[in-house]
């Protein structure tokens, strides 16, 4: 009897332990598919951009399967020269500390958080 207890007490530590790590990765492989939604958006504005000769946030904005994030751009200006994609955590991902990822037309990769390293957190860290 005194095996058992100490088994699952060994089993409840073990948990307690694992969970939070388990939680971690999980927010760090939902930012990856961020990441990657957002670079495709990139991708899909410098190819309206080069057949067009301006931007046109109202396209290319590709869906996440996982809905962990909402991809949205702000209004390009009105020349249509400038835009921002974002990446909005939902759900379950709101716990992510980066918060919000931000890609602009030069590639200047940048968040939406207090006291949080934007190059981490787009590292994957």
């Amino acid at each position: 009897m005194i095996e058992l207890v100490i088994v699952v007490t060994v089993m409840g530590i073990l948990l307690t332990m694992a969970l939070p790590a388990y939680r971690n990765h999980m927010l760090r492989v939902h930012r990856s598919e961020a990441i990657q939604l957002l670079l495709q958006a990139s991708m899909c504005q410098e190819r309206t951009r080069a057949s067009k000769g301006s931007y046109d946030t109202g396209m290319c904005l590709p869906v996440s399967e996982q809905q962990h994030y909402r991809l949205t751009f702000a209004p390009a200006n009105q020349q249509g020269m400038v835009y921002i994609a974002k990446a909005v955590p939902i759900g379950a991902q709101i716990a992510d500390h980066c918060g919000s990822l931000l890609l602009d037309q030069d590639g200047t990769r940048s968040i939406r958080a207090n006291d949080v390293s934007a190059v981490k957190c787009w590292n994957g860290r």
